[in-house]
């Protein structure tokens, strides 16, 4: 009975999606000032910084798992939470999480023109906000 219990906990603490496993939330909202780009994620995660610092058409955000080692996939956040984002957006071509690149991990923003941006941490360390407007 004790196997079955562990083997149910261990099923569906590792068993879940990669997108899931890191980030539990991620939407756009808009204001005055521009769009945001929120990701809340599922464990703590520091951010380090970010490259260009300002303006450009891609932006890299360095971070730094806390909560679960050694997290190496790739996969687009842009698929996996904005199935219906289809002319909801149109400054995105991209939001991707790159995990096993060299100097990783880094959330990679692209975007369709180069834009005015800024990243700040939200929520303690579960919380990311990209704000981002046209130049």
């Amino acid at each position: 009975m004790i196997a079955i219990v562990i083997g149910v906990y261990v099923y569906y603490k590792y068993a879940q999606e990669a997108p899931s496993q890191l980030v539990s939330e991620f939407h756009i909202t808009s204001d005055k000032e521009g769009n945001n780009l929120e990701f809340e994620f599922a464990n703590p995660v520091r951010y380090l910084g970010h490259f260009p610092d300002n303006n450009s058409d891609v932006l890299q955000v360095k971070l730094r798992a806390i909560g679960f080692t050694e997290f190496t996939e790739n996969f687009s956040l842009l698929d996996q939470f904005m199935v219906a984002a289809d002319g909801q957006e149109k400054f995105l071509q991209d939001v991707r999480y790159e995990g096993n690149v060299p100097g990783g991990p880094f959330l990679v923003v692209r975007f369709t023109k180069s834009m005015s941006y800024r990243v700040t941490e939200s929520n303690g360390l579960k919380g990311l906000i990209v704000s981002y407007r046209k130049n």
